[in-house]
C-alpha cells in the first residue's frame, strides 16, 4: 500500500493533532525526499520532516498507550466530520464548491490581523459549524457554547495574540 502523502491530504499525528501536506519535496543536498506540512491548531505553524519518518510506525515502546499504528495516519474530511474513530470535526471541503468558504478565508488569513479583520467582515456568514472548526483548531472556547459565545471567544483570543504579536520588536 503506497502511504506517500500528497498535497491537500490531512492527517492526524499520533498526539492527536491534525496536520495539512503542503508538498512532498527533496532536499537539495542529500536528494532526501521531505514531507512539508501545516499545522490545522494554534499558530498554524509550517513544519518540515523526512518522508520515511513520517511515514513510519509509531514507537510503541516509548508510546506504549498509543494505539495509532503510524506516526501520521491519513484521515479523510468529508460527510461533516473526520473519517475515523477519532472525536468529531466539522468538514473542511473544497473551496471551489462554496462550502466553508468563510472557515477557508479565515485558514488561509496569513497574520492574525487578517483573521480578525475576515471574522469582523463575515461575523453573519460564518456557520456554527465553521466557528466550533475554528474553536477546535485554535483550541479555544468550549464545545458546549453557543456559537455567539464562540465567536466573542475567537474575536477576543485574536485581539489578545494581534495586541501582543503586533507589539513585539522585529
Amino acid at each position: 500500500m503506497d502511504r506517500t502523502p500528497r498535497p491537500g491530504d490531512f492527517y492526524r499525528h499520533f498526539k492527536d493533532r491534525l496536520y495539512q501536506v503542503i508538498a512532498v519535496a527533496v532536499h537539495s543536498e542529500t536528494r532526501e525526499e521531505m514531507v512539508v506540512y501545516q499545522a490545522l491548531y494554534g499558530t498554524f505553524g509550517i513544519y518540515v520532516r523526512p518522508l520515511d519518518m513520517f511515514v513510519s510506525e509509531v514507537d510503541h515502546e516509548k508510546y506504549p498507550e498509543v494505539k495509532q499504528k503510524y506516526r501520521f495516519e491519513k484521515v479523510s474530511m468529508a460527510a461533516g466530520a473526520v473519517q475515523q474513530k477519532e472525536p468529531m470535526l466539522p468538514v473542511m471541503e473544497d473551496e471551489n464548491t462554496g462550502s466553508n468558504k468563510n472557515l477557508l478565508a479565515f485558514l488561509d488569513a496569513r497574520t492574525y490581523h487578517e483573521k480578525l479583520e475576515i471574522l469582523r467582515q463575515r461575523k453573519e456568514d460564518f456557520s456554527p459549524e465553521e466557528l466550533s472548526a475554528i474553536c477546535e483548531i485554535m483550541e479555544i472556547g468550549r464545545a458546549d457554547l453557543e456559537p455567539e459565545e464562540k465567536y466573542y471567544a475567537v474575536e477576543r483570543y485574536l485581539e489578545l495574540q494581534n495586541k501582543y504579536d503586533g507589539a513585539r520588536l522585529r
